[in-house]
């Protein structure tokens, strides 16, 4: 009996301490489900918008055919669902400034390709701020959620312009846009936009062990001109680039729209293809397959020579391709996700088991936590006003061995 009582004491005084710890922070949580691509993937794009200096419009996207439509007592087909969001002034914050849950339900025979939700949400101006965003299917108990950065520093920041797709059936106000697109200014003191365009990078990044490499932005635009705010700012879609727009040249404060294909986030074209191919080769059979004057047959003729024979090598593109796909998804910014660091992890060692997010950082384990024979990468935010999705690899020399041996083992054990 006295043990009994000593064992029961010991649990309750456990319970109490992990309860007294509270809520975790935001970079104690590991993130890396959203970079898994297994089971259900749902839709979730959101933008901001900051209607004056307290109150922004988040705008949430959902496609309806991912939701769990039941059935009812009276034959209907009815997908009950949640949105909300969390507020936070930064990664290290347990508690939000706001938050917000809307619960929804739709019939079936309503259903659209899309659907839009506005929801209002309180963002004092003065800050970034971190929004968790997430929606519930709730006949599914199934939870989708995304980390999105509201630049709310000053009047001038991207929360203060709005972006509408031109295109009359698709819905889309992020930053990334398949259309000619609209601007819309909610602060009526900026009267004018310094407007530059910039070009895109297709080629590979530097290996993880290339340690001479250090990250620039492009500094010569493409093109610059000016051009002053009016109720109709519409912008032509970009074959290849962005938009980088000025909206303070006193504090060089701006935003970037970045024009993706309609196929996006699958390529598109033969370039594209070659230019994914660098982290399969060598530094000298990349640059030769860059430059060659017969790019298809070059393309053909390195495939075959990675794999051996025809049918692997029609595997190994499909498994390949389909990585660089989804690096596309996840990592896209003023580049293709591909061209990324965290996009040629991915695609070379697949979704980390663990990630955790700081505000400056973000950190990848592929093993387990602690573990000597795991691998972790080290990626560092880029601050930048042209995305908040930037982030470059510490390279290491001591990444070579490893990641020439996952090179080749992802050779070896694909196309099967």
């Amino acid at each position: 009996m006295k043990n009994t009582w000593k064992i029961s004491l010991i649990l309750a005084l456990g319970l109490f301490i992990v309860n007294c710890r509270g809520p975790l922070r935001l970079n104690e949580f590991d993130l890396a489900e959203g970079y898994q691509v297994n089971g259900l993937q749902y839709e979730l794009n959101s933008s901001f918008f900051s209607l004056n200096d307290s109150i922004t419009e988040l705008s949430v996207v959902i496609k309806p055919s991912d939701l769990l439509f039941a059935k009812t007592k009276t034959d209907n087909y009815i997908a009950r669902y949640t949105i909300g969001y969390k507020v936070f002034e930064g990664y290290n914050e347990k508690l939000p400034v706001d938050t917000v849950r809307i619960h929804y339900s739709l019939k079936q025979e309503n259903v659209q390709n899309q659907k839009l939700h506005k929801i209002k949400m309180f963002a004092p101006l003065g800050k970034n701020y971190i929004v968790k965003i997430f929606i519930i299917d709730e006949n599914r108990n199934f939870t989708a959620s995304t980390i999105k950065t509201l630049r709310k520093k000053n009047t001038n920041d991207r929360s203060y312009f709005e972006i509408q797709s031109l295109n009359p059936i698709k819905i889309n106000p992020t930053t990334f846009q398949e259309d000619s697109f609209k601007l819309i200014c909610s602060n009526p003191s900026i009267k004018k936009l310094k407007v530059k365009i910039f070009s895109s990078n297709l080629i590979s990044a530097p290996k993880p062990y290339e340690v001479n490499y250090s990250y620039q932005f492009a500094q010569i635009p493409d093109s610059t001109f000016d051009i002053k705010i009016t109720s109709n700012l519409t912008f032509p879609h970009l074959k290849n680039g962005y938009y980088h727009f000025i909206t303070d040249t006193i504090s060089n404060t701006g935003f970037s729209v970045f024009s993706v294909n309609e196929s996006h986030p699958k390529l598109n074209s033969l370039n594209q293809a070659i230019g994914a191919m660098g982290y399969l080769l060598g530094k000298s059979e990349y640059a030769e397959l860059i430059r060659s004057e017969t790019p298809k047959k070059s393309f053909e003729q390195e495939w075959l020579r990675l794999a051996g024979n025809r049918q692997r090598a029609r595997n190994l593109i499909k498994d390949y391709y389909r990585e660089v796909t989804i690096a596309n998804k996840l990592f896209t910014c003023h580049q293709p996700g591909w061209t990324t660091d965290r996009g040629m992890i991915y695609i070379i060692y697949g979704p980390p088991r663990i990630v955790y997010r700081y505000d400056n950082s973000e950190v990848w384990i592929y093993g387990e936590e602690n573990n000597l024979l795991s691998e972790q990468f080290d990626f560092k935010k880029i601050e930048t006003n042209i995305s908040d999705n930037i982030f470059v690899l510490k390279r290491n020399i001591n990444f070579k061995i490893n990641y020439n041996r996952m090179v080749n083992a992802w050779i070896d054990e694909r196309g099967y």
